[in-house]
């Protein structure tokens, strides 16, 4: 959910960029390898992939969960509580390391987990999305009482523009942080309903799950956007 808010934001910033357009043709179809069920890199690679998403002051001291057969798995223990993971959708190839922050890691990293560990076992995205609602309802999992924040910054994220079919790949967009906060509206940051501000996205805004999402000039490791590596 977190992630296809985001990379609707990235979609659409890349269709209106007229300096794009003719590389997306090729892009813009369903790419091949769809569903795909998630696997996880050697452990070494899934751990440092995972770290990746956030500076190191924040990474080397988090806790670290990686993909197994059953769900995730906390692999390394921190000390600043907060954690770090690699989600990925039904596309294959998709990557997408995340840091989260210590109410994220509380609540929405929660939901990250699962929506992994359903599409490990093959579960279609439609009935992820049902399962994870029904959770929510349930009280399995919670929403943030506090703002909550997701470090997506790694150099080397693999993004799709959406975890359904239709989603194309768009690969490396940009470092972002993402901050959960809920019935926020962008007037309340002094943006415009149809803000034509680029550096910052309002998602669903009025709603428990409003989402501010922030792009920021540099990688994790302090290299500046174009310099992101496959």
């Amino acid at each position: 959910m977190i992630r296809q808010r985001v990379m609707e934001f990235a979609a659409r910033q890349i269709l209106a960029s007229c300096t794009v357009l003719p590389l997306l043709g090729a892009q813009a179809a369903p790419v091949p390898g769809y569903p795909v069920a998630p696997r996880p890199l050697p452990e070494a690679e899934e751990i440092a992939l995972a770290m990746s998403a956030a500076p190191t002051e924040i990474s080397s001291r988090a806790d670290v969960y990686v993909l197994r057969a059953t769900g995730f798995v906390r692999v390394r223990t921190g000390t600043n509580g907060c954690a770090c993971l690699v989600g990925r959708d039904l596309h294959q190839g998709s990557r997408y390391p995340i840091c989260f922050d210590q109410e994220g890691t509380r609540t929405i990293m929660m939901r990250e987990m699962k929506e992994g560990a359903l599409r490990a076992t093959g579960m279609s995205e439609a009935a992820v999305v049902r399962a994870v609602d029904a959770a929510f309802t349930s009280g399995e999992l919670r929403r943030p009482l506090r703002p909550a924040m997701a470090y997506m910054m790694s150099p080397r994220q693999v993004l799709f523009s959406s975890p359904f079919a239709d989603g194309f790949l768009v690969g490396a967009w940009s470092p972002h942080v993402m901050i959960t906060l809920e019935g926020a509206r962008p007037e309340q940051f002094g943006l415009a309903r149809d803000s034509k501000v680029d550096v910052i996205s309002m998602d669903h805004q009025g709603e428990r799950f409003a989402e501010l999402v922030v792009k920021v000039p540099k990688w994790s490791d302090g290299t500046p956007v174009a310099a992101a590596r496959p």
